[in-house]
């Protein structure tokens, strides 16, 4: 009698890991799929005629958008270590202005000859870094 005890037991404790577990993805689904932008609708990105074509543009139409945080983090930063925004600033940079849409002038601007669009926002980047450390 004890065995069967035990095991009803242990399959309501695999029931419930289960239950548990699918219910952990399912959040983890539902916050991925809020929080993903789209870039055709996103709001924040620029046409083809608001692109600004220097570095210069780019970065006063940045200095004014990004939060206090992220004014923090680049003045705590060292420039060398700009890399570990690849994702987060550098994303919105390549995404607003067009890096991967075709703003060849900008990324001339930036680079000072044809370059990838990682390698363009990387420089905006650290222009972005130089502004906020004058």
């Amino acid at each position: 009698m004890l065995s069967l005890e035990n095991d009803g037991s242990r399959n309501w404790r695999v029931k419930l890991a289960c239950s548990s577990f699918l219910l952990l993805i399912a959040v983890f689904l539902i916050t991925m799929w809020m929080t993903t932008p789209e870039i055709k609708t996103d709001p924040f990105l620029l046409n083809q005629e608001n692109w600004p074509v220097t570095v210069e543009e780019a970065v006063r139409d940045i200095l004014p958008r990004i939060t206090p945080y992220e004014k923090l983090e680049m003045m705590v930063t060292n420039k060398d270590h700009l890399n570990s925004m690849h994702f987060g600033l550098g994303l919105w940079i390549r995404n607003r202005y067009g890096l991967w849409r075709g703003n060849e002038k900008l990324i001339l601007s930036a680079c000072g000859f044809p370059c990838h669009s990682d390698d363009a926002s990387r420089k905006i980047l650290e222009a972005v870094w130089q502004a906020l450390h004058r």
